[in-house]
């Protein structure tokens, strides 16, 4: 490696990759900007993985393997990353992930346009090679209350400017979404997302894989009651699918009362090229997304459990976050920001238990 100060640095936490993480290890070294080091920081591997990438830094001499003791969590070698990290703007690449040529470029083109903090856009792939998912316009809109409520970018979709993470605590470890927990205290600092529709990376969709293992410890309330065969019901109702029609037509006119208001604030920001486009609206196409978004969506009820609290009997959604912190400020703005679903609901109570709902309380369980 030579001595000069390198313009990216990226970082790729790795552990018992064995011979697959070469196909990472090139996505990085096919990269169209080439003013780089990559940091393959190996969390205590027992097995291969650390004679490949050994054998990648003997090729390309921009790759450096450094070995930690074992964290048994990506963020010790990704904070121990960052304080090898020499270049002025950091990258984040999973081992199962891959970038497209053009990664980079995106990236920085992002940053020579102000940003501090970007995201690019994705495709996933599963173990077939086959596309799962991809992204689009409306799923790289950004806000502080969305950056709330969604784990939204990925770490291989992200690079940030030298020292932006430190100076929020770096990655904190726990049992799953550390980056989402990085985002939001990002966020909570006054850093603003910059993002375009590129998709410049290639995600590993797969139900082996951290991100489907994380398990949901807390709850949004939906609705209480002191007989527990009327919770029993209303959760039966709920879950029973035929009123998922006016749910998504619920959600899509909270999105759109939600972003309408989202919009008249400094925060917000849009994928670079949406709405600057002279032959869009961006008003048009917020409303097709929402609205499309609505109607794709899955069960408006996908988690719901009943739990005995304090006497009563609870419906509420599991919430996929890792703090009871963060919990709380989510059960505040879906409340807030949901008011037709939870209109909605109250309806369903009524009628299945011909009592009024009983409000479940604005508290994360």
């Amino acid at each position: 490696m030579t001595g000069s100060r390198p313009l990216v640095s990226v970082i790729c936490p790795t552990y018992n990759r064995s011979e697959a993480i070469v196909r990472t290890l090139d996505s990085v070294r096919n990269q169209s900007v080439t003013d780089w080091e990559l940091l393959v920081m190996s969390d205590g591997s027992t097995d291969d993985t650390e004679d490949w990438v050994r054998a990648a830094a003997h090729e390309d001499r921009r790759i450096r393997l450094v070995r930690t003791a074992r964290h048994g969590h990506p963020s010790g070698p990704r904070n121990e990353g960052l304080a090898l990290a020499r270049g002025a703007y950091v990258a984040y690449i999973d081992h199962d992930d891959v970038w497209r040529e053009n990664h980079l470029a995106v990236v920085l083109s992002l940053f020579e346009e102000g940003g501090e903090l970007v995201a690019t856009g994705f495709e996933c792939r599963n173990r077939n090679d086959e596309v799962t998912s991809v992204s689009d316009a409306f799923g790289l809109c950004w806000h502080p209350e969305l950056q709330v409520l969604g784990p939204v970018f990925e770490p291989s979709r992200v690079a940030h400017r030298a020292g932006l993470a430190e100076r929020v605590g770096g990655w904190r470890a726990g049992y799953g979404l550390e980056d989402w927990d990085l985002w939001l205290r990002l966020a909570d600092a006054g850093s603003v997302f910059t993002t375009a529709q590129d998709r410049t990376t290639e995600l590993f969709d797969d139900p082996g894989t951290r991100r489907f293992a994380t398990p949901l410890r807390h709850r949004l309330p939906v609705a209480s009651f002191d007989d527990p065969r009327h919770a029993q019901a209303v959760l039966r109702e709920l879950q029973d699918g035929r009123h998922d029609a006016a749910f998504r037509a619920a959600a899509a006119a909270d999105t759109r009362a939600w972003f309408a208001r989202l919009r008249t604030t400094a925060e917000f920001t849009t994928p670079r090229g949406w709405d600057t486009d002279p032959d869009a609206n961006l008003d048009a196409n917020l409303d097709a997304a929402i609205t499309k978004a609505a109607a794709d969506a899955p069960s408006p009820w996908p988690d719901l459990v009943l739990v005995p609290e304090k006497g009563r009997f609870v419906v509420a959604q599991r919430l996929w976050c890792s703090t009871a912190e963060h919990a709380a400020r989510v059960v505040e703005l879906t409340h807030r920001t949901q008011r037709e679903q939870f209109a909605l609901v109250e309806d369903i109570v009524r009628e299945t238990t011909g009592s009024p709902a009983v409000p479940a309380g604005s508290g994360a369980r």
